[in-house]
């Protein structure tokens, strides 16, 4: 016994040596896992004096992982040994023991959670009166108080012994719910009753002298309520009782909790009314002192436990008029603490309502869809809380809105609260349009006017105003999205005059920063309504363009107005033509560029690259600057003027970075290149997209080649650069847009130059790109494909050649064999599938053929195996030849024969292949295809290959064979298909 006590010192202990503790935890398992381990430490758990708590609490852990995982190994004496001996500690610790120090906390319920497991064992079969045993233990004789300590042992317990047999929460094999059931059904034929009686005996005893005992006593009242009888409880003792504890300030949380359980035990909707109206709980929550918060919060549960309680039984459809009447009065009495609880200024208090909130708004929307008029008690509650909800969301009194001080965690928290109030107030917006829209005009054109009026406003106030009008656009439905009536444009919608009026009050003016950002936000998202009142825009503007929104002093309000203007300009582009000269030299000075190093960031090739920097939203201005300069109503020489004056400091800092050459050292060398590219990129992402045909006649054409070329130069001198590669093809992905066909002949540099270096990332981004040129600009890019296809397609296979070395890696090459067979698919979708067979890449077909052949081939894949038969479907369609056909491509149908057709035989053959599969029908689809094509084109040359070679070749017997070219001729390819996978089930069989 003493080893163990020392092993158990040496492997707990902070400052030993690392050898001496890891033989001390190895001698520590050995003992727990041996047989007779357990009886050693029953022996110097209950040895005296007694051995260090630790050494214990570890004797308490082998016990446990005995009772747990080897009782059955156990005989009948071991266990009446446990039993004795758990029976004398007790005694011994928490009777007799009553003058010295109190036992260890975590042993006490150590010791409980094991007498539980035994409990479980031998109740009710070799210990039937284990209750009665345990419950002499704090009992004493009558008038006499009872044994402290064991009192609340025995409340602990019974508290351990409800987790272990009740506890819903708790998985349970079957064999422990057949086990717990019958511990449940015996208990409730007499054990119950007494453990009830005592649990009630010594809350009344230990209400005023042990507080911990008393709220252990409600605890378990509370649990147990769920499956014994609700009359050992729900009476005039114990309840009068209960509500007198309600009054008593340290035990009335643990008495509300207690209730609570009371009111939520599941029983039939009837039953359960009879039990609220008895309890009568409406009074008596008129009767509490709500001064102390934390009371207030748990007073706010049980009418959140109460009112969804209530609504479960009103929204059974077993319960009749009357039932429902009676109900329904009841929720009526308790929606005044509803309110009140929602209203509270602890948002704790406030959550712990949603439940009820949701249920009552149900009700509510129910009664809509039945078309039942609302009376007017309920007409006031909705306006009552709608009121809450819409005050509730207004920032604390203690907050100190975008304060860097505070806790993230509470903005988040803060976050949370207001989205799940929105959704019940678009929920009253459902269910009472009129109502929403008359409160919601009423309280934003309140704030509106004071403001107006000159009156000094709270920040708070007047951002909840702003976010308020907000959400009105996100409560009602599309059609209510209106801002002039009807046909008249000069009538305002309350919307419309909502608009209207926040745009005129110049509240954008405000000091505090929430509301200039809350201003733009609404401008943006309500931007339709500058169509129709066009007079409003510079007023607009002008907030946007000067120190309350693009040139705000604070970073974070003026980067989100940077993408916020992009997106009001570029919805509202047909009315800005009279704007673009007084904006663009409003927003000059935001567009130089300086590379900074980010507090944190990610890193290309060394170089670091911010994760959504400043530089990030500066892109926003050059993209709006883009389509100012762009618009039609734009003179063309302004249009060249604008865009010079825009793009030379750009190419300027190019010039002069190059120049000066790369020194590794400077950190923002790179970057600063990378911010330039990226810029000139996103001030072509403003311009239009231009025909192809008419590209050569955009003004804006010769600007942006000088541009394209200088690019071009920086990606060629640095491609070894991630950062360089991805800001060119950020940018060149624009310029195609705006430049049409003059952008073809860069090309071949930009894609040379990306692929020399390029990671499988890139690749499997650049792919789906050249794919989308491709189909733009054919049959034009056709030369240009011609010259690219072999070294985009050795970059291909130089990555899908390579083994992955982890899941990341085998996800990107997944990726990059879709992207690459996408890519083939997309020369035959634009007519360039000539570029595969042209002089100078035809003697690379058959390694294409070949790579796509393996993919086909890959029964683990379905979804690449059919992309590949479907690459090899277009194929054949394109270059088997027929008889009558000249200049077939060398050596495709001789690969069609010696290698596809077989495949698409051995494929479905295939163990691995499941035709009932729905992804693999998708692949027999495309199989079944391909050799209805290739019946098509060569007709009796095919069927006397497959007569006369294949079919021979695989055993396939002459009758067989037959009966297959004989589907092939006869049927479509909706019937080949069903033939020919009752053709393969009879192969495989």
């Amino acid at each position: 016994m003493d080893q163990i006590e020392q092993a158990v010192i040496y492997a707990l202990g902070p400052h030993v040596e690392p050898s001496l503790k890891s033989q001390a935890n190895t001698y520590c398992e050995q003992v727990k896992n041996s047989p007779d381990g357990w009886q050693i430490c029953l022996q110097l758990f209950m040895k005296e004096p007694k051995a260090v708590a630790e050494a214990r609490f570890f004797c308490l852990q082998v016990l446990e992982n005995t009772l747990q995982n080897r009782y059955e190994a156990l005989d009948a004496s071991a266990v009446e040994y446990i039993q004795q001996t758990m029976m004398e500690y007790l005694r011994r610790e928490f009777v007799e023991n009553q003058t010295a120090g109190s036992e260890e906390t975590f042993i006490r319920n150590k010791a409980a959670q094991s007498l539980t497991l035994l409990f479980a064992h031998v109740y009710p079969t070799t210990w039937p009166n284990f209750f009665k045993d345990v419950i002499g233990l704090a009992q004493t004789p009558s008038g006499t108080p009872s044994h402290e300590k064991a009192a609340d042992f025995f409340l602990r317990l019974c508290v351990s012994i409800d987790e272990e047999i009740a506890r819903l929460d708790i998985p349970r094999n079957r064999e422990e719910v057949v086990r717990n059931t019958n511990i449940k059904d015996t208990m409730r034929m007499g054990d119950i009753q007494l453990l009830a009686a005592s649990w009630f005996e010594l809350l009344q005893e230990f209400r005023l002298t042990n507080h911990n005992i008393a709220q252990l006593a409600l605890k378990n009242i509370g649990a147990y309520i769920a499956w014994m009888d609700i009359s050992l409880v729900v009476n005039d003792q114990v309840m009068r009782a209960l509500y007198e504890l309600l009054s008593d300030p340290n035990l009335r949380i643990a008495a509300s909790e207690c209730l609570a359980d009371v009111v939520s035990k599941g029983m039939l909707p009837l039953d359960k009314l009879n039990v609220i109206q008895m309890l009568n709980l409406a009074d008596t929550l008129g009767r509490l002192d709500l001064s102390d918060p934390e009371f207030v919060e748990q007073t706010a549960r049980l009418v959140n436990t109460l009112g969804i309680e209530l609504c479960k039984i009103y929204m059974d459809s077993t319960v009749g008029p009357e039932g429902k009447a009676a109900t329904y009065a009841l929720i009526e009495q308790i929606l005044p603490y509803l309110l009140k609880f929602l209203a509270d200024e602890y948002d704790d208090t406030s959550t712990a309502l949603f439940a009820f909130v949701n249920d009552m708004l149900s009700i509510y929307k129910k009664q809509k869809k039945a078309m039942q008029p609302f009376t007017q008690s309920q007409q006031e509650f909705l306006r009552s809380l709608l009121s809450v909800v819409i005050m509730k969301m207004k920032y604390d009194e203690d907050t100190e809105w975008g304060n860097e001080e505070d806790e993230p965690e509470e903005e988040a928290l803060f976050a949370e609260l207001r989205k799940n109030l929105r959704i019940f107030a678009d929920h009253i917006a459902a269910i009472s349009n009129e109502l929403y829209i008359g409160y919601v005009h009423s309280v934003v054109m309140e704030t509106l006017s004071k403001y107006k009026s000159g009156a000094e406003l709270d920040w708070r106030e007047v951002e909840l105003c702003l976010y308020v009008l907000y959400t009105y656009g996100e409560a009602l439905p599309k059609a209510a999205m209106q801002f002039v009536n009807g046909n008249d444009s000069a009538s305002l919608t309350p919307l419309g005059e909502l608009v209207s009026e926040m745009v005129m009050s110049n509240i954008s003016a405000y000091p505090h920063p929430s509301a200039p950002l809350q201003f733009f936000e609404n401008i943006t998202r309500y931007y339709q309504f500058f169509e129709h009142r066009a007079d409003h825009l510079p007023q607009a503007l002008a907030a946007f363009v000067d120190t309350r929104g693009l040139h705000h002093p604070l970073n974070q309000i003026r980067s989100r107005c940077w993408y916020l203007f992009q997106r009001f300009v570029k919805m509202l582009k047909p009315k800005m033509g009279p704007y673009v000269e007084t904006l663009l030299s409003s927003i000059g000075d935001l567009l130089t560029i300086q590379a900074e190093t980010p507090v944190e960031s990610n890193t290309m090739d060394g170089m670091p690259i911010p994760a959504a920097s400043t530089f990030d939203s500066q892109l926003y201005l050059f993209e709006t600057v883009g389509t100012l300069i762009s618009l039609d109503s734009v003179d063309v020489m302004k249009q060249m003027e604008y865009l010079q004056i825009v793009l030379e400091p750009l190419v300027e800092g190019i010039r002069n970075s190059m120049s000066q050459g790369y020194n590794p050292e400077d950190e923002l060398f790179m970057l600063q290149l990378h911010h330039y590219i990226m810029a000139i990129g996103s001030v072509a992402k403003g311009f239009p997209d231009v025909p192809k045909a008419s590209a050569a006649t955009a003004p804006w054409v010769v600007v942006f080649n000088q541009a394209t070329e200088i690019i071009l130069n920086v990606l060629q001198t640095f491609n070894q650069f991630l950062l360089i590669r991805d800001a060119a093809r950020f940018s060149f992905a624009r310029f195609i847009t705006c430049l049409g066909s003059e952008v073809l002949p860069y090309l071949p540099t930009l894609i040379n130059g990306l692929l020399t270096e390029c990671e499988i990332t890139e690749l499997n981004d650049f792919l789906p790109f050249i794919g989308l040129v491709a189909h733009k600009f054919k049959p034009m890019i056709h030369n240009i494909m011609d010259e690219l296809l072999l070294p985009l397609v050795k970059r291909v296979f130089d990555f899908l050649n390579t083994s992955p070395s982890g899941t990341d890696e085998a996800m990107l090459l997944f990726e990059l064999r879709k992207a690459y067979i996408n890519f083939i698919i997309s020369l035959f979708n634009a007519e360039l599938e000539s570029v595969l067979v042209s002089e100078r890449n035809l003697s690379h077909l058959n390694t294409i053929l070949h790579t796509i052949l393996h993919f086909a081939k890959d029964n683990s894949d379905p979804t690449i195996q059919k992309m590949a038969f479907g690459v090899f479907l277009r194929m054949v369609n394109a270059w088997a030849t027929s008889p009558q056909q000249q200049g077939s491509i060398a050596g495709f149908d001789q690969f069609v024969y010696n290698e596809l057709i077989p495949t698409t035989f051995a494929v479905p053959m295939h163990v691995a292949f499941n035709v009932a599969d729905g992804q693999s029908l998708l692949v027999f689809g495309e199989i079944t295809g391909i050799q209805k094509a290739m019946y098509t084109k060569q007709s009796n040359e095919f069927t006397e290959y497959m007569t006369n070679v294949f079919f021979p070749s695989i055993q396939c017997p002459r009758e067989g064979a037959e009966r297959y070219c004989q589907a092939i001729q006869q049927y479509d390819n909706k019937e080949f298909k069903k033939y020919f996978q009752t053709f393969i089930s009879e192969a495989k069989n």
